[in-house]
Formats: structure tokens, C-alpha cells, sequence
């Protein structure tokens, strides 16, 4: 698909080579797309950090998406050691599930994915909250 502005005609031109002499014209464009994600293109300034200053790092593929644990969705580090206390989901990581049009109730890969998240999270939450024990 090709588009194009005619600043005369205030308007907005689509045609495609897939459907020869077809044209779409628009007083409005909206370009809705997410670019490829990628850690070293990415202006979040702690993803970057924790790429490139934190020693351990993250484990990026070759791609540019942050690994993580499947079952979890903790961080990997270089080593491909799961970090204790950081998770990622979504498509920066490579452990992406397709989630277009996902509902609640249907047992899609995205909802089980952000249950695993939240159990873990809550499980790591638990264990925080339990008071330490002294040792005799």
C-alpha cells in the first residue's frame, strides 16, 4: 500500500499494486503500527541502563528483544541467570504471545502469560511480607 497527501485537494490518497486502478481517499491518516522492538533503539532510559551499565546485564537476542523466563518472565541476565526481582512482558520480549483481541475467560496464551507474571509477582510479594526469623 502506497499513500500519498494531496495538499490541493486537502486529502489523503491510498492505492495498492495488489488491486490495480483502486483508490481510497481520506481528510484523515492515522498510522497505527508498532515499530520492531529493540533495547538498543529504545529511548526508555532504565531499559537502556539495564542493558548497558548494569554488569550483569540483560541477555538480548540477536533481534534486539530482552530474554526471559518462559514459565515467568523474569529478566535473564548475560549468564541466562533469572533475575530475582525483574520481570518483562509484551513485545520487547521474546517470550511474545499474540494478544489481539484477547478476552478474559478464553484461556489465551496472553492472559495465562500475565497469570504466571502475577502469581510469581505475588508469590515474591508473600515472601517479603513474612517476618524474618532469628537464628539461636
Amino acid at each position: 500500500m502506497s499513500v500519498t497527501a494531496d495538499p490541493a485537494r486537502g486529502a489523503y490518497v491510498a492505492t495498492s499494486a495488489s488491486v490495480p486502478g483502486h483508490r481510497v481517499e481520506a481528510t484523515a491518516l492515522v498510522e497505527a503500527r508498532l515499530p520492531d522492538p529493540s533495547v538498543a533503539r529504545s529511548r526508555d532510559r532504565l531499559l537502556r541502563a539495564l542493558h548497558e551499565e548494569d554488569p550483569d546485564g540483560l541477555r538480548v537476542t540477536p533481534g534486539g528483544l530482552v530474554a526471559v523466563r518462559p514459565e515467568d518472565a523474569r529478566l535473564l541476565d548475560r549468564a541466562g541467570r533469572p533475575h530475582p526481582r525483574r520481570f518483562a512482558i509484551g513485545a520487547p520480549t521474546d517470550a511474545r504471545v499474540a494478544a489481539a483481541f484477547t478476552r478474559p475467560g478464553t484461556g489465551a496464551p496472553a492472559v495465562r502469560q500475565n497469570d504466571a507474571v502475577a502469581r510469581a509477582l505475588l508469590r515474591l510479594l508473600t515472601e517479603d511480607a513474612r517476618p524474618a526469623r532469628l537464628s539461636a
